[in-house]
C-alpha cells in the first residue's frame, strides 16, 4: 500500500465511489483511496516494466490540486497533486496509472467530472485548494 502521508487511523464511511477500467476510486471524509486492477492495469505494468502501486490512500488535507487530464488520444484521468507526488511523464497510459492518478475509461467522462466535483467539494471542507474546471466543464458539472 502506498500513501501520501499514511493511511487514516480509522476509515470514515465512503461518500462516493467510481468504478472503471483503471480500478476503483473511493472518496471518504478524510481521504481518497485508489485501488488499481484489471487488464488495462496489468498490460501497462507489463509493457512499461515498472512495478505500479496497487493501492494508494491520499489524505484530503495533503492534496493541493485535482486535475482532469486529457491526452491527445482518448485517455482521460484525474491526477492528484500533493507534496511528493510523482511528476507527469507525458506518456498518457503511464501517467493514468501513476500512484496519484485514476482512469475511468475511454468514453464518456461525465462520471469522472462528477467525482472530481465531489472531491473538490470535500477539499473545500478541509481548507485545501483545488483547481477550478474551465468554464465549459464547470457548466457541465453544475448541471448534473
Amino acid at each position: 500500500m502506498s500513501s501520501a502521508s499514511g493511511p487514516p487511523a480509522r476509515r470514515s464511511p465512503c461518500l462516493a465511489a467510481l468504478h472503471g477500467m483503471g480500478g476503483h476510486l473511493m472518496l471518504y471524509a478524510d481521504c481518497i483511496r485508489i485501488l488499481r486492477h484489471g487488464p488495462w492495469f496489468t498490460a501497462v505494468t507489463l509493457v512499461s516494466h515498472v512495478e505500479r502501486e496497487l493501492e494508494t490512500t491520499i489524505r484530503l488535507d495533503q492534496i493541493s490540486a485535482v486535475h482532469l487530464v486529457r491526452t491527445a488520444g482518448l485517455i482521460q484521468f484525474l491526477r492528484f497533486s500533493y507534496a511528493g507526488a510523482p511528476a507527469a511523464t507525458g506518456h498518457g497510459l503511464r501517467d493514468a496509472f501513476a500512484e496519484n492518478a485514476f482512469m475511468l475509461g475511454l468514453g464518456d467522462n461525465r462520471p469522472l467530472m462528477r467525482m472530481k466535483a465531489r472531491i473538490v467539494d470535500a477539499l473545500g471542507r478541509t481548507g485545501a485548494e483545488a483547481e477550478a474546471p474551465p468554464p465549459a466543464q464547470h457548466a457541465a458539472v453544475a448541471s448534473h
